[in-house]
């Protein structure tokens, strides 16, 4: 039954369309939390994904792990949540099979959390000051003493951070010298010892000097050309903060602890080796408890879901000590990998899928970070449309992670897009009226409603004249001359534009600023061949802004929210409307 409800729960709805051309980023406003906590469909979803998790512990159902040996957390954060380290949902189990660590498992556990090192150390980066597109032969000019078969020079510290340096995987550690038997018995020649990297090969040989390592830079050979597309890399991480070390004198631990232990309060993380009696253990051998040395910006990090949790809550809120600006483009993609679906940033593995969120299909963007040590893997998630992170760490057999982290996907996105589409048809989808604006006596009045994709204009009324034909009319006659004609309905979308101001009654609210999106018709009768080659092409986003009257868009509206969330008035500065109220 409850693999009948997931799959069901992932289903395309029937008769749904997808909104596949709205602006990347929130359909809808995010909810507050109290819309948010106190949703029936979000509560009623947790139980059933802590019901489900239970029955795949204790053998109800499938896990597809070996749920003996298999600890694990889940928190679920909310950009609104009052503490940032106490998501407003969480689940941990500790493995029956565990002899080690923690008696108790919980949101201060700590784990290995692998790659998700990778963001920590973009982070660190951004913070540091560092201008990311200087050459890191700038920092490190050993690089390029001697000939180099990878043009070094041409390398930023953004392209090592972003995946796109394509320098190798790793260094010594891709040579699985332990099976040197195997290769030879499946057909490639015998090799002499000394043909391996001289330092960092397990089983033959001990870790690397900082100059072993760049010695051994001069002879790898690129994986592919600077730029051309993302080609994973550990070394790109280790080499990074070498880079960062040299500049700002500080090694890594010692800027862990300054921009994320002491400025973020994540005192939880920090470089392998934890703190064994807080210690998620699983049974059986692991790097548990290992030194990382200089590879651990790409991999060595020791977190929690407390840390990361509030990790996930800065970046929702936007409250890093960097800018707003700053962490809005370090989400965004840097690379495509292999589909339109798959996206790399600095260093964020993007996944976009219209299966989040099946009763109203659209396009929604997952900025996550995997991560994996010897027994350990770990997933950080952002979905910043709805303002919602995802922290899962296990400690265990390897496969577990894909299967938890989908699963709580699956049943609480789904659930949250519900809960922020009754916010937003109980605060924004109604009418706005007054008796008279700025700018003559004649009643204005302004309907919006909700469908299945998102908010739209439903009426526009000044008096007896019809605004909204009227809008229709000017927008087909200006931009529809370049582009397309225009229709109804125009749609509404959020912006990150805000400000906050006190009304003339004293009334504090916050002022959010939307746009309005037209529809375009690109129909044609043509005969030629390629007709409709381009339907999933959205060109909307290069029309907003485009149609002005006397210095005010005629696409920016304006929402006014108060201190308990609820929407009490709406202003359309291009009509002079003033401030209209609800009605």
């Amino acid at each position: 039954m409850l693999r009948m409800l997931s799959a069901l729960a992932l289903a395309p709805a029937l008769g749904v369309a997808e909104l596949i051309c709205g602006p990347s980023g929130p359909v809808l406003p995010r909810p507050a939390i109290s819309s948010l906590s106190s949703s029936p469909i979000l509560q009623q979803a947790a139980a059933n994904l802590t019901s489900a998790l239970n029955a795949a512990i204790n053998g109800t159902i499938t896990a597809g792990w070996e749920t003996k040996n298999a600890s694990f957390s889940i928190g679920l954060i909310s950009a609104n949540q009052s503490d940032a380290k106490v998501p407003i949902w969480e689940f941990h189990h500790r493995a029956e099979a565990n002899t080690r660590g923690t008696l108790e498992v919980g949101r201060d556990s700590q784990y290995l959390v692998g790659s998700i090192s990778k963001a920590i150390s973009d982070y660190i980066l951004l913070r540091s000051g560092i201008d990311i597109d200087t050459p890191v032969t700038e920092f490190l000019p050993k690089l390029i003493e001697t000939e180099s078969i990878i043009q070094w020079n041409q390398i930023t510290l953004r392209m090592l951070g972003s995946h796109l340096a394509g320098v190798p995987a790793n260094y010594g550690f891709s040579e699985y010298y332990y099976l040197k038997k195997l290769f030879i018995s499946s057909g490639l020649p015998d090799i002499d010892d000394s043909e391996y990297p001289p330092c960092s090969v397990g089983g033959l040989n001990g870790p690397c000097s900082q100059d072993d390592f760049l010695n051994g830079m001069r002879t790898q050979y690129p994986v592919t050309a600077t730029n051309e597309h993302p080609s994973y890399s550990n070394i790109a991480f280790t080499l990074m903060f070498m880079a960062v070390e040299a500049q700002t004198g500080k090694n890594y631990t010692q800027l862990v602890d300054e921009f994320i232990g002491q400025e973020l309060g994540m005192t939880s993380t920090f470089p392998s080796p934890g703190d064994d009696d807080k210690a998620v253990i699983p049974p059986g051998e692991s790097t548990w408890g290992g030194n990382y040395g200089f590879d651990a910006p790409a991999g060595g990090l020791v977190s929690t879901i407390s840390d990361l949790g509030q990790f996930c809550h800065r970046i929702l809120t936007r409250t890093l000590p960097i800018t707003g600006a700053q962490t809005r483009g370090w989400l965004k993609p840097s690379s495509v990998a292999g589909n339109p679906s798959t996206q790399v940033g600095m260093p964020w593995e993007i996944y976009q899928t219209s299966d989040l969120t099946p009763n109203h299909p659209h396009p929604v963007s997952v900025y996550g970070k995997g991560g994996g040590a010897m027994s350990y893997r770990s997933q950080l998630s952002i979905i910043d449309e709805y303002g919602i992170g995802l922290v899962v760490l296990t400690a265990g057999p390897m496969n577990s992670i894909t299967l938890i982290n989908n699963a709580a996907l699956s049943v609480l996105v789904p659930a949250i897009d519900e809960a922020t589409r009754a916010y937003a048809q109980a605060n924004y989808a109604t009418t706005f009226k007054t008796a008279g604006g700025h700018h003559g006596n004649d009643s204005l009045s302004f309907s919006f409603s909700l469908d299945q994709d998102s908010l739209l204009v439903s009426n526009i009324t000044r008096g007896e004249t019809d605004v909204l034909a009227g809008l229709v009319n000017i927008w087909s006659v200006t931009v529809g001359g370049y582009v397309a004609p225009v229709s109804s309905p125009f749609r509404l979308f959020p912006t990150e534009l805000n400000t906050h101001t006190t009304l003339g009654d004293g009334t504090p609210v916050t002022v959010e600023t939307w746009r309005l999106q037209p529809t375009l018709s690109f129909r044609t009768d043509s005969q030629l061949p390629g007709v409709g080659l381009d339907a999933h092409t959205c060109f909307q986003w290069t029309v907003g802004d485009w149609v002005h009257y006397g210095g005010e868009p005629t696409d920016r509206v304006l929402f006014y929210r108060d201190g308990e969330d609820r929407i009490i008035g709406f202003e359309a500065p291009f009509m002079r409307s003033g401030i209209l109220r609800p009605n």
